[in-house]
């Protein structure tokens, strides 16, 4: 426990402080005034304060220029050490992010986690509408998506075959200047900052210019990007007058929605469950935006604003009640989709917690891995394992293994467990397709691996699920046994895929074996590019010919598809 007199020294000034136990933080705070702020948690009497002080063996004081410096470093170290004292952010699902590098001619990519350097734009709703916005932008500012290092020239002799479709402007083999690749990435910036005004008007200008110059199949091509554009934006269902640029956010039993509308489009309906108050969501959830204001709304609408004025003053945005009935609407349709996910929260618990009861489980198993095999005949044998939390699919936490040819369900099957878990910790639960016999033998591999983990299947006949203790028959609709159900769908639609995957790449590398000219190098591209022969039966010869060569290509078409008029 710390002592009283440890504050005698902190100043009067802004900054962050961390109470440790053993090295560890265990709470990690910021203050305007840390004197006055530390002497309320060291003499507090009772509540989270007189815990954290009573565990606390050292405190650690970060001082600071203002308040503002101080939001941005606590919730960077809160989000590095996540003490235990801090209520966190827990999304409700994983939301996508569009990162910039920090290169000196930065990349572009999607990535499901704020980690590395760089500037993240986001988050947005999901992956498919990311990758349907992210392919259109390509297609306007011609940014690089490869992690090449340009400075080493051995990576700068040729171009990939993105500037051949159009899709980068060759910046590694100097087809435009660093000035004008760095100019289109600023104005790229302000665009995934929320000003889809410059991506429009760019996109119209261009369509006039080759119109009025009559070059008609380039002004199509602008026209269908304009056309692509629009569709991908009012897939999200909300759309506003353009000077429409800010952030909804409704709160309900811990948790909160937030409505990110930037030029008038919904971008994102995003969800969390945190145990703090309002304004420490807000805070939390702004901090990371705070450094380069890339992210942060022109206005923060609520349903109630008083005494925010302090916080609206701290991160540098109003924030205020609807003062139109299109604000007004935009605030209900918030809060009727916050209702739906309350709900939809809720019911998965009380799934998970039928599942404890009815399956005999010693926890509620909040988190469950799903396996499943695939093969042909022995053949290409491959496992998935999929990842159910609180209910919900965390696909970034998918995985897929090769096993080689193996014919041997059981064996394969503890294959992956080893694999897996003598690297990984165990869910709350493991989730196998099949019967006693597959139970068994992930209970077999558990125990060579030295780790205990409550395992069930799901036999397919007729659905029974399977446990060490014995079967549970439930009816078909009953909300455990549906769950069970998706769990297997899953494992088996993962693994399908993937299996089916490595059939085509294993058909195609024995079809190019046997093509003379071509070699190694020519059958990586190949492999790397396309998936099957009937992939490569369905694009240009000009595309061909641009990854292997003009008479490579001639071979492998008259080969692959029987015929030259390609």
């Amino acid at each position: 426990m710390l002592r009283e007199d440890i504050i005698e020294s902190i100043p009067h000034k802004p900054g962050v402080y961390t109470f440790k136990n053993s090295g560890i933080p265990i709470y990690i705070g910021k203050a305007k005034d840390l004197k006055k702020r530390l002497t309320s948690h060291i003499k507090a009497k009772e509540g989270k304060s007189k815990l954290i002080v009573e565990e606390a063996d050292d405190l650690e004081v970060i001082l600071l220029n203002n308040e503002k410096e101080a939001l941005i470093l606590e919730a960077n170290m809160i989000f590095r050490y996540k003490p235990k004292y801090n209520a966190l952010l827990k999304d409700t699902q994983v939301y996508p992010y569009i990162r910039i590098s920090n290169d000196d001619m930065p990349y572009l990519e999607i990535v499901r986690a704020r980690k590395d350097d760089g500037e993240f734009f986001g988050p947005f709703t999901n992956v498919y509408f990311t990758r349907q916005l992210f392919e259109v932008l390509r297609k306007v500012y011609k940014f690089r998506t490869c992690h090449k290092d340009l400075n080493n020239p051995r990576n700068n002799k040729k171009p990939c075959m993105d500037y051949h479709l159009g899709l980068c402007s060759g910046i590694c083999v100097a087809e435009e200047s660093k000035e004008e690749y760095l100019l289109r990435i600023e104005e790229l910036r302000r665009a995934l900052s929320g000003d889809f005004s410059a991506v429009i008007n760019f996109v119209q200008e261009r369509m006039e210019q080759h119109a009025r110059l009559l070059d008609f199949e380039n002004a199509i091509k602008y026209r269908d990007i304009f056309v692509n554009f629009n569709k991908v934006m009012e897939s999200q269902g909300v759309v506003l007058p353009s000077s429409f640029n800010m952030d909804v956010i409704v709160e309900k039993s811990n948790t909160y929605l937030v409505f990110k509308v930037r030029s008038g489009y919904l971008l994102s309906k995003l969800v969390y469950e945190f145990e703090g108050d309002f304004e420490e969501f807000v805070e939390l959830f702004y901090s990371n935006a705070l450094g380069s204001r890339n992210d942060l709304p022109n206005m923060i609408i609520v349903e109630k604003s008083s005494g925010m004025r302090s916080l609206s003053k701290l991160i540098g945005v109003e924030i205020r009640e609807p003062s139109s009935e299109e604000e007004k609407q935009l605030l209900d349709k918030a809060i009727d989709n916050l209702n739906y996910e309350i709900g939809l929260i809720l019911s998965n618990r009380n799934v998970l917690k039928q599942m404890k009861e009815l399956l005999g489980l010693s926890r509620i198993p909040t988190r469950i891995e799903g396996i499943d095999i695939s093969h042909t005949y022995g053949k290409n044998t491959v496992a998935s394992l999929i990842v159910f939390e609180n209910g919900e699919v965390k696909k970034d936490e998918y995985r897929r293994y090769k096993l080689g040819d193996i014919l041997d369900d059981f064996e394969s099957i503890r294959m992956v467990i080893r694999k897996r878990y003598t690297k990984h910790e165990l869910p709350d639960l493991l989730f196998v397709d099949g019967g006693f016999g597959q139970v068994n033998a992930a209970y077999q591999a558990l125990s060579e691996i030295g780790k205990e983990c409550e395992v069930v299947g799901l036999a397919k006949e007729e659905e029974i699920i399977v446990t060490k203790a014995g079967e549970v028959k439930l009816s078909y609709d009953h909300p455990v046994l549906r769950l069970l159900v998706r769990l297997r769908d899953e494992t088996h639609r993962v693994a399908n895929s993937f299996q089916k995957v490595l059939s085509t790449k294993r058909s195609l590398r024995s079809v190019l074996d046997e093509i003379k000219g071509i070699g190694p190098k020519r059958k990586k591209l190949l492999l790397e590019h396309y998936n099957s022969v009937e992939q490569i039966r369905n694009v240009s010869r000009e595309e061909i010919e641009q990854l292997i060569g003009k008479k490579a290509a001639e071979r492998l078409i008259t080969e692959v598809c029987g015929r030259m008029d390609f």
